[in-house]
């Protein structure tokens, strides 16, 4: 698959002037390939017993090795469709998946493309998962908390806030305890 996408042009009148106008469309290789990919994927995914909510809501990079049967053939063009075929089998969005080429071999006896998926270091704006748990646990004194605290789940998110500064939340507020009677 040499083109994923195609370009079609034309003339749209605007306000009775013309206006160029240009639309990007799928090829039908681009779709045939999806197609077929995406049943690989499936066997491989229940084949390696891969659980898809291993990806809900954390980034993921799908790491890949060409192996091309020509020398003129791009990884670049290959990644937009490898991830759309994947959407989710292999994970449940594509949007929390980062592409990495770690090499491009040629192979004209066993053209192929070699993928692992693995998930980051980091979690939402937290560097790790140490400095997530240190962050929510600090939450879970906070008035916000038992109410689903919107900056938590923002920053799980990878969302930049104002309210949280060197992994400190300004909204901070102790809860108090409940009196028992």
């Amino acid at each position: 698959m040499n083109h994923y996408l195609a370009v079609r042009s034309f003339i749209q009148y605007i306000n009775k002037k013309p206006k160029a106008i240009s639309t990007i469309y799928e090829t039908t290789e681009a779709k045939l390939y999806k197609k077929e990919f995406s049943e690989y994927v499936k066997q491989e995914v229940k084949k390696q017993n891969w659980d898809i909510e291993l990806t809900r809501n954390r980034h993921h990079y799908l790491d890949a090795v060409f192996y091309f049967g020509r020398i003129d053939q791009d990884e670049q063009n290959y990644w937009k469709c490898l991830c759309d075929s994947m959407n989710g089998i292999s994970y449940i969005d594509d949007n929390y998946i980062l592409t990495r080429t770690n090499a491009v071999y040629y192979d004209s006896k066993n053209p192929r493309i070699e993928l692992v998926l693995n998930p980051t270091e980091y979690i939402g704006i937290f560097d790790n998962e140490e400095c997530l748990n240190n962050f929510e646990s600090n939450c879970k004194n906070c008035m916000r908390y038992s109410r689903n605290c919107s900056i938590l789940k923002k920053s799980k998110e990878g969302r930049i806030q104002e309210e949280i500064q060197n992994f400190v939340c300004s909204e901070f507020k102790v809860k108090k305890d409940k009196k028992v009677k």
